[in-house]
């Protein structure tokens, strides 16, 4: 049997809680977390949490990027984005910068975006000049 090491160094790390699986516990990570069955609990990580279609979370979700396709009820905090597919139910608080609901998709809670401060950069010809 020949192994493929540039595969399978490429690949992402990844923790899956499989289809017909239910965990209860806690789960922190930087890496990408994929939930496809029943998490009771919370999880806090850097990475991005993923719910697949008939995955269920009660519990709070802290990652990067959080992208529900599955039923979660909790707070939900994505440091950059949530997206609620058209598959996913989400049923407590939300909070991110970018909130992206698609049709089907169902929220009820509450919800609080942040506003990212902009610094506005001055550019003109004699800004240009100086560098020449």
């Amino acid at each position: 049997m020949k192994i493929n090491r540039s595969k399978a160094i490429a690949q992402e790390p990844l923790t899956v809680i499989a289809a017909g699986t239910t965990f209860t516990g806690r789960i922190e990570s930087n890496q990408t977390v994929r939930i496809e069955g029943n998490f009771i609990g919370d999880i806090n990580g850097t990475g991005k949490v993923i719910t697949c279609p008939d995955s269920s979370i009660q519990g709070n979700v802290e990652a990067n990027e959080l992208i529900v396709g599955g039923n979660i009820k909790g707070e939900l905090s994505g440091f950059t984005s949530i997206t609620i597919q058209n598959t996913g139910v989400v049923e407590g608080t939300i909070q991110s910068d970018t909130i992206v609901i698609e049709k089907g998709g169902l929220f009820e809670g509450d919800c609080v975006m942040y506003r990212k401060e902009i610094e506005v950069i001055e550019m003109g010809p004699h800004l240009l000049e100086k560098q020449a």
